[in-house]
């Protein structure tokens, strides 16, 4: 393809004078503008080798291109504003005039203070999903385009705006993907949808290097490319941003306002009505081109989490683009053969429009923003509570992260200035922190914070509930009091401070003892935890040892103690846990250092089952946190290899959501592991896989309808009545019927067994869980085993159906149960969801390092066992 064959599919974004029928026969594949430019400027196709749009460009190339213009053109400059998890360079490619740069870190210094409305800021994302790749091959071409046109309108629109472009949101899913399509294109290309090139393996590109989705992950911020996205943001505050998707092969082009009622309510009207006059920029652009596409539905602008909706809610406007995706090079599709430089070309002709939008609508986009902060202003000033206050009871690592995460996200976080007790609650400076309600980004903390169960659409394109506070498992009140003291410090790290000749011990509620605990696990050091409560004596004092408290026993080393104390000093100072140096081995409470309560923690070796059948972001879940918070060695299992496993190398199988279709001889293999003394771990579609395990002595089963009582009974019969009456039902009401059978990603209340083992650690005799799935699950025969039940009014926040809401009540959340020498801890939620959910995730590092220090259940009747 010529640069004339290609002519003006991008530069009508800007001057609308070709006829659409002369810009679709010229530009079907148009996927580089032609236009006035310097000739100094390299094109894509000039330095790639190829076409866009002819081959899949890979993550390194397009970086080696960028920072080719910077060293071309005077009106881009190449940051490195971190790496991917796999060492990929995130960048920012800033496009301005000549004069703007000169004086750019002003500019940008005084955009991330609020303090300047001017220049106007554009921010572009490109393919936050690596298998979504049109958007990150079109970022060249825009990238080429504004920075060689001569044109008036480009020159003219670069000296009032800046143009930050995020040209690969993820690298390394992008690369995935690249070497999937490329390797598996012909010579001839092929458009059937069944050939390999369009069939991915698993997993996909769409996700990072632990699989993760990044587009939710805008709120929890778990990545280096989700924190190089949220610093960016934060830093230049954009007045528009630009998310550029794909969607299935058979649609059409989609652009935001998205459907009407499924907008965030705390989202202001404005915005939508921008998003709106935003819009008609593009229709004229791809009416233009003759392209089809469609708004105002399918998608919505609900979740802050995502990219397209987490700039709504801090006075900038967020657009989402889905293209229709060729995924490989060219697909047969119902609208007939798709290319993937045709979809290139669309999602640069989206991106120019947007240019274009901003510039004509810079005065309104800049009004919208002042006024949003102003407005927010004054909602906290009129409110009577001048903070928010958080707790998290023996646990400063936690208060850390939290208070580290919201400062990611421009909020201000202070120390509680004196003690304060709100609601019951005592909130002081060891354990608290202090969020003011007057700062910029008060309706940002209100939107990741709150509480919602009532919805004006019950249809959600992702999760309804999503609150940090619960994430994190935190007490908090409003206060009215003068509360808030001065800036949140950093948590300094421990430090042993005195040696023992019998043990040392550190309390297990504090989140940095988990990895402190991984950490001493692989030095060959014996290792206790207690099961009943313990009152030592220490060189502190006498302090109290609560249910997952760690005992290192010195006496029982098979090293000096002078050794014992090194390993321990030099694991203590990378974490925030006090370890106690015990003086003696009796306790004051009963139990002391000798008792048989004290259970021994093994060294894990654990496989994570991987493979075909199971979703990928819950095993990137469960890997990300093995790994990067445990750093424990984790070996990634395929589920067809389980028969020929030698599985007693393995002390622990971990098991995430999906479909478990094992073979035969996989099953016994696993019910050989575990019986011989393994442990099994498995949350959420793995419960159905147990549910068909016979030997299974305490088996979760669906619940069924013989136990209901008389008045549900009846209840049934009237709504069987009812549907036999109603056998029609309204085309149009499908959606919102088929939304009544949906958990749409709830916050749910359980009510836990803190007395467990497997509970070790909780603050509250609750603790808030994510789920996304209506099954129902019960324990028979294990009157002890259920470690949490959902609670009997069990929704905190979200959307369930009122019929969902009752069934899950009562049901088992989180059980365990022995097996010959091993043991099954199953859960029916997500306790480490997008590694966020920190609070519930104590629930699996309990389960990894306690899973056996449990007893075995007995039958009413029996006895105990004398000696």
């Amino acid at each position: 393809m010529s640069l004339k064959k290609i002519a003006q599919a991008v530069s009508l974004a800007f001057c609308f004078t070709l006829s659409a029928a002369q810009v679709f026969a010229a530009s079907p594949t148009s996927v580089i503008p032609a236009h006035a430019r310097a000739d100094k400027i390299s094109t894509p196709a000039s330095v790639f080798g190829f076409e866009l749009g002819e081959w899949h460009v890979r993550p390194e190339q397009l970086v080696s291109y960028y920072q080719l213009l910077a060293t071309q053109s005077p009106r881009l400059k190449v940051r490195v504003v971190g790496y991917t998890h796999e060492r990929r360079p995130i960048l920012n490619v800033i496009i301005t005039s000549p004069k703007n740069h000169e004086r750019l870190t002003d500019i940008e210094a005084a955009r991330g203070r609020g303090e300047s409305d001017t220049p106007l800021v554009v921010y572009l994302g490109y393919s936050v999903h690596g298998n979504e790749p049109s958007g990150a091959n079109a970022a060249p071409a825009v990238a080429w385009h504004l920075a060689s046109s001569t044109d008036t309108s480009v020159n003219e629109m670069l000296e009032r705006t800046v143009v930050v472009i995020d040209p690969m949101l993820n690298p390394d899913g992008l690369a995935r993907f690249a070497n999937w399509a490329n390797s598996n294109r012909g010579q001839t290309l092929v458009s059937d949808p069944n050939t390999l090139e369009h069939r991915e393996g698993w997993p996909s590109g769409r996700g990072n290097h632990y699989w993760f989705d990044l587009n939710r992950d805008w709120l929890w911020l778990q990545h280096p490319e989700s924190r190089a996205h949220v610093a960016t943001f934060q830093t230049w505050r954009p007045h528009v941003f630009g998310d550029f998707h794909e969607q299935g092969t058979d649609a059409t082009y989609f652009f935001q306002p998205g459907v009407p009622s499924r907008t965030h309510p705390l989202t202001p009207q404005s915005n939508q009505s921008l998003t709106e006059a935003i819009s008609k920029f593009h229709v004229k652009a791809l009416d233009a081109r003759g392209e089809f596409y469609f708004s105002r539905e399918g998608f919505d602008d609900f979740y802050y989490g995502k990219g397209s909706t987490y700039p709504d809610v801090q006075g900038s406007v967020g657009i989402l683009f889905e293209q229709a995706s060729s995924r490989g090079h060219i697909q047969d599709s119902r609208n007939g053969l798709l290319k993937f430089e045709h979809t290139i070309a669309n999602q640069i002709t989206t991106s120019l429009s947007t240019l274009q939008a901003a510039d004509a609508m810079r005065d309104q986009l800049i009004s919208h923003q002042k006024n949003f902060f102003e407005e927010a202003k004054k909602m906290a000033q009129a409110d009577a509570n001048r903070a928010m206050l958080f707790a998290a009871e023996g646990n400063p690592a936690r208060l850390r992260d939290f208070a580290t995460l919201l400062k990611q996200h421009g909020i201000a976080v202070h120390q509680v200035k004196s003690s304060v007790t709100v609601n019951g609650q005592r909130y002081d400076a060891r354990n608290a922190i202090a969020v003011p309600l007057n700062q910029r980004q008060n309706r940002l903390l209100e939107g990741i914070t709150e509480l919602r169960t009532q919805f004006k659409d019950n249809t959600f394109y992702d999760v309804s509930a999503w609150s940090v506070t619960k994430a994190y498992d935190l007490a908090s009140s409003k206060s009215a009091g003068d509360v808030v003291g001065e800036p949140v410090q950093d948590l300094p790290k421990a430090s042993l401070k005195a040696e023992s000749n019998i043990a040392y011990a550190f309390a297990w509620e504090n989140d940095d003892a988990a990895p402190l605990l991984a950490e001493l696990s692989q030095t060959g050091l014996r290792l206790r935890t207690i099961t009943k409560p313990m009152r030592m004596q220490t060189t502190e004092g006498v302090r109290d040892l609560g249910i997952g408290s760690i005992v290192i026993p010195v006496a029982m080393q098979s090293t000096s103690a002078g050794n014992v104390a090194e390993i321990v000093r030099k694991a203590t100072a990378k974490y925030s846990v006090e370890v106690m140096a015990l003086t003696s081995g009796a306790g004051s409470t009963g139990t002391d250092l000798g008792s048989a309560s004290l259970k021994s923690v093994e060294r894990p070796r654990v496989a994570l089952l991987t493979g075909t059948g199971l979703d990928s972001t819950s095993v990137g879940e469960l890997w990300h946190w093995l790994d990067t918070h445990l750093h424990l060695p984790t070996t990634m299992l395929s589920t067809d290899r389980l028969a020929a496993t030698q599985l007693e190398r393995y002390t622990h199988i971990v098991m995430a959501d999906g479909s478990y279709r094992l073979s035969d001889e996989a099953n016994k293999s696993i019910e050989r592991f575990v019986k011989q003394g393994g442990v099994i771990i498995g949350v959420e579609g793995a419960l159905n896989w147990a549910s068909n395990q016979t030997y299974l002595h305490t088996k979760l089963v669906k619940a069924d309808a013989a136990k209901k009582s008389d008045a549900d009974k009846a209840d049934d019969k009237k709504v069987d009545e009812k549907k036999a009456k109603d056998t029609r039902l309204a085309y149009k009401d499908q959606d919102a019927n088929s939304a009544k059978e949906l958990v749409a990603g709830v916050i749910f209340e359980t009510e836990i067994d803190r007395s467990h083992p497997i509970a070790a650690g909780i603050p509250r005799d609750t603790l808030p869980v994510f789920r996304a799935q209506a099954d129902v699950f019960k324990l028979e025969g294990d009157r002890y085993g259920t470690v949490a039940a959902y609670s009997a009014a069990p929704v905190i926040s979200g959307y369930v159906s009122p019929e969902n809401a009752k069934r899950i009540a009562g049901s088992a959340a989180i059980t365990a149960e022995r097996v010959g020498n091993g043991s099954v801890i199953l859960a029916s939620a997500a306790l480490g969801f997008r590694s966020g959910w920190v609070g519930s995730r104590r629930v699996l590092e309990n389960a990894l390092f306690f899973g056996k220090a449990f007893e075995k259940a007995r039958a009413d009747g029996d006895e105990v066992e004398e000696e």
